[in-house]
Formats: structure tokens, sequence, C-alpha cells
């Protein structure tokens, strides 16, 4: 699915959802405020925050499927865990409002009012469309596979919820117990601001960079390796970004393969990674020729001690020895030691004694604590 047909689907669910929640909030505030039901006002209050809600999503899902820009590299996917933190603030403060102004009229308040029957009406039809609302933004956000849209469908289920608790409490309170609508609505409240937190925790995590499930991670290791030419991986690390992610990787490949081969391997990683999870769209690899962690440890912010590069190389071993005219150095990085091969024409070495120039050499480098060995090949 592409990201401007996402952006369709959650708009058209989205407005649905605002369209409804617009009805309910009105229906449920003025028969609330008629026929003499606290609960039901806070229920329509609660309403009243999903269709601000709703604007949310539809602001954000218009931004957070861009694609990458200048500005944002790695796409827009946080402007979506942004939504959400902004979602569940919304709900977290609203809960606390009014669960405050219940709980004082419950203990201080002279609850005697029982609510009208049109209540009970207000109360079911709200369960009815609420319930609703909840299965058809579920079943979208599931498949675009936005968090910021299922949070949203849990919000209208917790409406529903809600909306049940609220006939229990004018039930209750025809009954000779009035102020169970009271309760009630204080119930209501903390069910808004479970739901709020609940949103605001998880958005939290996303944004200090939580990684990805550990079943999809098992899934990723599996396609890593099954690439041709990767003998192993380590230091996998991934983070969310709203219904994205990106991840980074290190993968071991032949000590005996050119450069040039071990970033096509590298590039296969990366590209199957992308075509078969729709969740991840960047990959970097890291192509390795051994297990360079720090004892074994993974991310490790531990750096390891760095062997000399082909300038300094050069320059430490020529000093020690005098070699006939090469035609190439091919420098090898083995187990923190390093081997260097001499290629030769056969012109060059064709009256000299091949073992006794490799002795010589081995001889007068052995000093340099870096190096492994020298070996010397001729080209055909």
């Amino acid at each position: 699915m592409t990201p401007e047909e996402k952006k369709q689907e959650i708009k058209v669910v989205t407005l649905v959802g605002g369209v409804v929640n617009i009805i309910l909030s009105a229906i449920k505030i003025f028969i609330g405020a008629a026929f003499h039901s606290s609960a039901l006002i806070v229920d329509g209050l609660h309403s009243m925050s999903d269709v601000i809600t709703d604007v949310f999503v539809l602001w954000v899902a218009k931004y957070s499927h861009d694609a990458p820009d200048a500005e944002h590299p790695y796409g827009h996917g946080r402007f979506e865990t942004m939504g959400t933190v902004a979602l569940g603030v919304i709900l977290t403060a609203t809960a606390l409002v009014l669960a405050y102004e219940n709980i004082i009229r419950l203990f201080i308040g002279d609850i005697h009012t029982i609510p009208a029957w049109p209540t009970l009406v207000g109360a079911g039809l709200s369960i009815i469309l609420k319930e609703w609302v909840f299965r058809i933004t579920l079943k979208i956000g599931k498949k675009v596979d936005s968090p910021m849209v299922i949070a949203n469908a849990w919000h209208s289920r917790s409406d529903a919820l809600s909306s049940i608790a609220v006939l229990l409490g004018i039930v209750f309170a025809m009954f000779g117990l009035p102020w169970m609508d009271t309760v009630m609505a204080i119930v209501v409240s903390i069910m808004i601001g479970k739901v709020g937190w609940d949103f605001l925790w998880t958005s939290i995590k996303e944004l200090v960079d939580s990684s990805l499930e550990p079943e999809m991670i098992k899934e990723v290791r599996s396609e890593i390796m099954n690439v041709y030419g990767v003998k192993s991986m380590h230091n996998l690390r991934s983070r969310k970004m709203g219904d994205q992610a990106v991840l980074d990787v290190n993968i071991e490949v032949s000590r005996h393969i050119t450069a040039s081969e071990g970033h096509e391997i590298a590039t296969y990683v990366s590209r199957n990674l992308i075509d078969k999870f729709d969740k991840i769209i960047d990959v970097t690899v890291h192509t390795d020729v051994e297990d360079d962690r720090v004892d074994g440890v993974e991310f490790s912010l531990e750096k390891r001690e760095l062997l000399p590069l082909r300038d300094e190389v050069t320059k430490i071993v020529l000093q020690q020895i005098d070699l006939p005219e090469y035609l190439y150095m091919d420098i090898h990085y083995n187990d923190k030691q390093i081997v260097i091969d001499f290629i030769f024409s056969e012109e060059s070495l064709e009256n000299i004694e091949k073992h006794d120039l490799l002795r010589e050499i081995n001889t007068k480098c052995s000093n340099i604590i870096w190096l492994d060995k020298i070996q010397i090949l001729i080209r055909l």
C-alpha cells in the first residue's frame, strides 16, 4: 500500500468517526443536562474529546506519510508518534478534570435528582454507534499498520465501555440510588485516564528509540542470514518511527572477497529487508570480515584499538625493507593484526630468489607489533 493510499484510508475512517462523535456528543450532553444525568454529560464530553483526537489524527496523517526530504531524511513517522502523545495528554487531562469535579460533587454535593428515561436512550445509542466506529477504525488501523489509528480505535472502544458504565449508573439511580450516577461518572473518568496514559506511555517509549518487537527481530535475523555470502551478523539495532522503522546491522563476510563484492552483499541485505517488511524503510549495513565486538558485547560503547591505514602501513613497512618494483599491495585486517600481500610481475622477480626475499622481509619487519605476516604473490 502506498503512502497516499494509507492517507486516504485513514482520512475516510477518521472523518466517519468524527461525524459520529459530533452527533453523539451533542445528543449526550443535551439529554444529560435536560434529564439530570451527570454521568451522561461526562460521557458526552468524552465523545467531544474524541472529536478533538479525530482532528489530530487527520492532521498527523496528512504529514506522517510524506516522503523523506532534506529536513527529515528518515521520513515523517515521528509526526504520528507526536500526534499519539498529544492524544494521550488530552485524554489524561480530560479524565483528571472530570474525575475531580465528580468526586467533589459526590462528597460535598446534595445528590437527590433521579435521571429520566431518555438518558437510557442516549447511553444505549452511544454504545451501539461507538462499538461500530471502534470496529471499522481498528480494521483500517491494522490494514495500514498505524499505531495512531489503532489507538484512536481503542479510544472509541473506551467510549463504548464508558457508555455501558453510564447506563448501569442511570439504572441504579432510577432504582433509588441517585449517587450511583455520579460514581459511574468517576468510573468513566478513570477509564478515559487509563486509555490516555496507555497512549502516552507507548509513544514515550517510541520517542526514546524503542526497538521492534522480538518476533519481528527474529524474522529480520533469519532474512539477513539467508543472503548468500553472509557468514554471521551482530549489532542488529532497530528503532520505531510511527508505523515505520529503521535498522542498522553488522554483517560478516569472507576476508578473501573484494570490497565491491562485500558492498554488493550488503546491498542485497538492505534491499531484501525493505522489500519483505513494509514497516522497514531504511537499513544501514556495515560489512565486517570478523566479529569486531569488544569482548563479544552487543552495542558496546567501548572503542576497540584501531590498526593503521594504508598510508601509514606503507610508510612503516617500506622504511624497513627495500623491495623490487611491485604492481600493487593488498592489506588484510585479520584478528587485530595485518597481513600484507605484495603482488609482483614475473619480470620484476626474474633474477631474485623468492624464498630468500620473503625470509628477509619478515625478519626485518618482525618488530612491527601489528604486522602478522607479509606474503609475495606473482601475477601471471
